[in-house]
């Protein structure tokens, strides 16, 4: 979590006493920046970072700390004690787990080749990283779906229209009908259909297929009001299975 986004995980820290912005500046710095141990020109960054107003020292607020066994002296500052950690980690923590996944999902966006999908990658993060888990997997899944659509239409445009023929041939009864441009294939095919003739032609293998195929399903459960409960393992692994089984395949 980086200084900024402990504000929103901490809608009220503008609000809070220096004793409690201290307790969780330092909260921050173990478990966000691996550091064992905090001084008070590190507490005074974090205020400056966040254009708090500070007060004139910070000694008299951490001696304070320390005498209510808060805040244990240390080698090199001063670290929370134990309980005090427990007790933040339960208000404001996040579960090791996800912390691992977002990582993973973050380092991610570095590998997708194209810079306008990598934005769009970075915008899908940020519904993922405040709990928007429906809003991450329908970006997700425009991201996957363009990428197939761009390679269409830059690679195999000629095998794919020839094989819609094939595969849909009474949508051309009364014309023949093709692709020309990213836009038609929203004007012209449901995007059902613009896997299976991309499957039908080769132009995705059956893995490619079925991964897309339960991801266009849990895309449209997504996007419509109903009890559908879409949760945090389910999202890691949507978002993951998408970038790095479709999108850095298709290429």
């Amino acid at each position: 979590m980086e200084l900024v986004a402990l504000k929103q995980a901490v809608p009220d820290l503008g609000d809070k006493s220096h004793y409690d912005r201290i307790k969780i500046f330092g909260w921050w710095m173990h478990v966000h920046k691996a550091q064992a141990t905090f001084t008070g020109a590190d507490i005074a960054k974090c205020y400056d970072a966040l254009h708090y107003s500070k007060p004139l020292a910070f000694g008299g607020y951490i001696s304070q700390l320390v005498v209510k066994s808060e805040l244990l002296k240390s080698d090199g500052g001063y670290r929370l004690e134990n309980k005090i950690r427990e007790q933040i980690d339960r208000a404001y923590g996040t579960p090791e787990i996800t912390v691992k996944v977002t990582s993973l999902l973050n380092d991610l966006a570095a590998t997708i080749p194209d810079m306008a999908e990598r934005a769009y990658y970075q915008e899908a993060l940020i519904c993922y990283r405040h709990g928007s888990r429906r809003g991450a997997v329908i970006m997700t899944w425009n991201i996957a779906f363009s990428h197939l659509c761009d390679h269409v239409i830059s690679k195999r445009l000629a095998d794919f229209n020839a094989r819609w023929l094939v595969s849909f041939p009474g949508m051309h009864k009364k014309t023949t009908r093709v692709i020309t441009t990213f836009d038609d294939f929203a004007e012209e095919l449901k995007e059902q259909q613009v896997l299976e003739i991309c499957r039908d032609v080769g132009i995705i293998g059956k893995n490619i297929y079925n991964i897309m195929h339960a991801a266009l399903a849990k895309r449209n459960a997504a996007a419509h009001p109903n009890g559908i409960v879409i949760d945090q393992v389910q999202t890691d692994a949507y978002i993951s299975d998408l970038i790095t089984n479709v999108v850095q395949k298709i290429t």
